[in-house]
């Protein structure tokens, strides 16, 4: 594959279908969890409801990193400088490892009084502490994966995470019950066997995915050296992967700023809101796959000086994007009571339910125009830009929009669903704009 000559929608079809088929295995990989946690007790399903929080932060971490290192090594690459490529790819898993080792001392540290502010007491504390001071041990081995997938990512190769993540998925519906119960020697475990499951498995993903990046060219002008930090490598990897990981943190705070809003309105409205962003985000990982795409081809392309291929790829994905959140949006539209009773029977949450899900129909094509713009700011190295607008537009833009709708309009919850309507297609004029403003216009 070669992101600088192949016609560009060739190149998105390879690279988008492996990554969503990847993240799709990766969604199961939870449900499995979920699954078997509810067949231990209500307890053991809140202690991994609970675990989200911190765990998205480790995320973060990895995912921050694994982009910074697809836009900063297939820049280098595409301007033909493979030994700067190969060099910031070892210091990228140096990043790595460091970031892995502070978050799992951080996680260590922090757990405990994160879950007693976070309201977690007696029974309850003891299992969620019990699952997540196990699951914390996963942090060096994801941080590890994502810089690894970030590496490879830069080179077309979307192939090696999807293979990891349905591998991952079959053992772990081993993993989990083998661990959780118990058989021969291994001993029940209960909650904590199913973050055991998650961990040894994480491991054997970092494992994979490290000997798949050893087998690329990437590879072929590695020295031990290399691997030592150099100041101004990992700051220029640091540049690109602390927005990135703002960016991705964001999200949950976002999650939660909604949440503390329409838990205002009773436990029948968090339901609701519960299960619809539960089914939208099952339409919006058709979507994973173009934004990882999106990445690589501009990276690629734009320290190639390509910039006709990244207007190109910007461009096409768009469309691709905006034409299956039209048909999610439809959907939605149309089928929202029949996907909101598969998750409950209450006719009061199933009436919320679907109220909120017509509205968001209206917002679902948003996403992917906000998502695809942070990837190509990412890899036109302007990753702070994207940051910025998703401060304003999960966070500043619901706060001022819910306070005015619900407390000054009197709108009640649709203050809530019709601010995210507007913040969201006010993001979308912001982030055209910005992607517009720098997108390179000459060869």
């Amino acid at each position: 594959m070669d992101l600088g000559r192949d016609p560009i929608p060739e190149l998105i079809r390879k690279l988008a279908i492996p990554a969503s088929l990847g993240f799709f295995f990766n969604t199961m990989f939870n449900v499995v969890d979920t699954f078997y946690a509810g067949q231990l007790s209500t307890l053991a399903l809140a202690a991994l409801s609970f675990s989200m929080t911190p765990f998205l932060g480790f995320l973060a971490l990895g995912i921050g990193l694994g982009q910074a290192s697809n836009a900063l090594i297939g820049n280098e690459q595409g301007a033909g400088n493979r030994k700067q490529a190969s060099h910031l790819a070892a210091q990228a898993a140096s990043l790595g490892m460091i970031a892995g080792f502070l978050g799992l001392v951080a996680g260590w540290i922090l757990l405990d009084p994160l879950y007693r502010f976070m309201g977690a007491e007696g029974e309850f504390l003891i299992v969620a502490l019990d699952y997540m001071e196990v699951l914390v041990l996963v942090v060096p081995a994801l941080v590890l994966s994502y810089a690894f997938n970030g590496m490879l990512n830069s080179q077309g190769d979307t192939r090696s995470l999807r293979d990891s993540m349905i591998a991952g998925f079959l053992v772990n519906l081993m993993l989990d019950p083998l661990f959780m119960y118990g058989w021969g020697p291994i001993p029940g475990q209960g909650v904590k066997g199913v973050a055991w499951a998650t961990v040894i498995i994480q491991y054997g993903i970092a494992v994979f995915m490290g000997i798949r990046v050893m087998r690329t060219r990437l590879a072929e002008a590695w020295e031990w050296n290399m691997i030592i930090p150099r100041l101004s490598l990992q700051i220029s990897l640091l540049r690109q992967s602390v927005p990135a990981t703002l960016n991705f943190f964001m999200l949950s705070v976002g999650f939660y700023v909604i949440l503390e809003a329409v838990t205002e309105f009773g436990e029948d409205a968090v339901a609701a809101y519960g299960i619809g962003t539960r089914i939208e985000q099952m339409i919006m990982l058709l979507t994973v796959g173009l934004n990882i795409s999106t990445l690589s081809i501009t990276s690629f392309n734009f320290g190639a000086k390509q910039y006709a291929r990244v207007r190109q790829v910007y461009h096409l994905c768009l469309l691709y994007g905006i034409s299956m959140m039209v048909l999610g949006s439809l959907l939605l539209r149309f089928s929202a009571e029949f996907w909101i009773g598969l998750f409950s029977d209450s006719p009061e949450v199933v009436i919320q339910g679907v109220h909120f899900l017509r509205i968001e129909a209206l917002v679902l094509p948003t996403y992917v125009i906000l998502f695809m713009g942070t990837s190509v700011l990412q890899g036109l190295k302007k990753p702070e830009y994207a940051l910025f607008l998703n401060i304003y537009r999960l966070v500043l833009g619901p706060l001022l929009l819910f306070w005015f709708l619900i407390e000054i309009q009197g709108w009640g919850i649709d203050g809530i669903w019709w601010g995210i309507f507007w913040v969201n297609w006010i993001g979308v004029l912001l982030n055209l704009s910005l992607v517009h403003y720098f997108l390179p216009k000459d060869e």
